[in-house]
């Protein structure tokens, strides 16, 4: 087996998780006992014969369905192998299938099987894109249209949950049985929320845009809940912070929000956001900060959960209405997608510069959220465009990393 001893001493430092077969799979060779994983170095450790301890010397790779800090050491790893060994292919190509523009769809998601569900907001029906056959489908279920919901998230068992942004309630696409159905709970009108995340426990947080209050959804008893906590101003788009908090990322709001789901409060930021439509969607960066796409904002604006501190990093952006939504690319950048430029953004947060890809988009609102691929390319959402985008290429995430709710979001 791929272990080798280590000294006793190694037993008291502190152990922040124990995981057990049931929660995630076992490392090769490792068919019973007690794993544990040392959060002060990211190591995975099992109790040997005679109550040894053994350092696991392969690969770690996550589970999916399981997040939070304990876990974070394990998806960073992961995270960081890709990105020293990762190339992205400078190359945008347009996929086959028609979508039927007139803000047809607001986020997507990706499903198990590695293909991608896009979530309907103006159309009444979904569309899900096969990478490796390179065909779109209409499946089953219809919507209320209307920007009824806007993005979606990968529950647990498969299945995903729009968020509610101008209809009452949610509704749940099952990729298995081909069916929507509609979930228990009534929410506000009004665009009140775009995208959300999943949390530590499987709940669904849903971020506010325009609502006063977040919503919680649990899909085990399938209800919703309304947490603790006011947002004052306008948000687009959260992502989940290594510690299992909630960011949500400022659109005309002056001040970042943080919900915490183990205190059940929402807390101010430290700095001050531009507002005046300034950002929609945030980007969970390797080193656990978050970046902010610009929308109108022609600079892009960093938020570090540790220090608490607001930076803006270097890069000037067009403005406007400029990018909807990021994705993480394989070797660490951030891809921007595209609304009305042409041309798409990428960030490099080490070396703290954006540099604009090759590849000529159609502008007039064309885009709206993306989706990183088993392949490494990336899945532009199509909002008025009538066809997507796919760029890049060339190696990719763990699907584990890809399907988590670190990334698998708007």
């Amino acid at each position: 087996m791929p272990y080798k001893e280590v000294p006793r001493r190694h037993t008291r430092q502190v152990i922040k998780a124990t995981l057990t077969p049931g929660e995630r799979p076992l490392p090769q060779g490792l068919t019973s006992g007690e794993l544990a994983l040392n959060a002060a170095d990211g190591v995975l450790y099992a109790r040997g014969p005679g109550r040894t301890l053994l350092e696991w010397q392969g690969a770690i790779e996550p589970d999916w369905k399981v997040a939070g800090p304990d876990i974070w050491p394990v998806y960073a790893d992961s995270i960081a192998r890709t990105n020293a060994s990762a190339t992205v292919a400078d190359v945008l190509t347009t996929p086959n299938g028609e979508f039927p523009g007139s803000g047809g769809f607001i986020g997507g998601v990706l499903l198990p099987d590695g293909r991608v569900y896009c979530v309907p907001g103006g159309s009444t029906t979904a569309r899900i894109y096969d990478p490796v056959a390179d065909v779109l489908t209409t499946p089953n279920g219809t919507y209320p249209g209307g920007f009824g919901h806007q993005a979606g998230v990968l529950l647990r068992d498969g299945r995903v949950f729009l968020v509610p942004a101008s209809s009452t309630t949610a509704r749940i696409y099952d990729p298995v049985a081909d069916e929507v159905t509609i979930p228990n709970g009534e929410y506000p009108t009004g665009n009140a929320f775009t995208g959300g995340v999943v949390l530590p426990d499987g709940r669904v947080f849903c971020a506010p845009f325009q609502a006063t209050t977040a919503r919680v959804y649990d899909p085990v008893a399938d209800e919703v809940t309304t947490p603790s906590g006011t947002f004052a101003g306008t948000f687009s788009g959260s992502a989940l912070l290594p510690d299992g908090r909630v960011f949500c990322v400022p659109r005309s709001a002056t001040t970042g929000r943080i919900y915490d789901p183990v205190a059940d409060e929402v807390t101010t930021t430290n700095g001050v956001f531009p507002g005046n439509n300034a950002f929609i969607g945030g980007v969970l960066l390797p080193d656990g900060r978050v970046y902010c796409v610009p929308y109108s904002s022609q600079s892009a604006r960093i938020y570090d959960p540790v220090t608490d501190q607001l930076i803006t990093p270097t890069g000037v952006y067009p403005g406007g209405t400029g990018f909807a939504g990021g994705v993480l690319l394989p070797d660490g950048r951030v891809y921007c997608i595209p609304r009305n430029p042409t041309a798409a953004r990428i960030y490099d947060p080490v070396a703290d510069e954006v540099t604009t890809p090759s590849g000529v988009f159609p502008g007039g609102s064309a885009f709206f959220g993306g989706v990183l691929m088993a392949d490494g390319r990336v899945f532009c959402i199509p909002w008025n465009s009538t066809s997507a985008r796919l760029y890049g290429g060339g190696g990719s995430y763990n699907m584990n990393v890809l399907l988590s709710p670190y990334f698998n979001k708007f």
